[in-house]
């Protein structure tokens, strides 16, 4: 989706393995995650993602009761977008 928001809600460790490019990472086990997501423009799309997609899955949830129009959990996570062999940034 244009204009769409990548969020990535790994850890920074994970992150240094590789991310999908333009993501935004707001850490899933950072104390500040709901009030970071929160400050989030709720009018974008939001494509969400972690490792295989149990937090985001969470994540996405959180984000629609928060009133976020449009938000789209990526099934799998990035194991799933690495082996259909789509690109991440190292």
């Amino acid at each position: 989706k244009q204009n769409a928001l990548i969020l990535d809600v790994r850890t920074p460790g994970e992150i240094a393995e590789g991310y999908l490019e333009g993501a935004v990472n707001i850490d899933f086990s950072d104390a500040e995650f709901k009030n970071n997501i929160q400050k989030l423009d709720k009018s974008k799309p939001v494509l969400v993602y972690c490792r295989s997609g149990r937090r985001s899955a969470t994540t996405m949830n959180y984000m629609r009761d928060m009133g976020f129009a449009e938000v789209y959990n990526l099934d799998g996570g990035i194991i799933a977008w690495t082996k259909a062999g789509f690109s991440i940034i190292k």
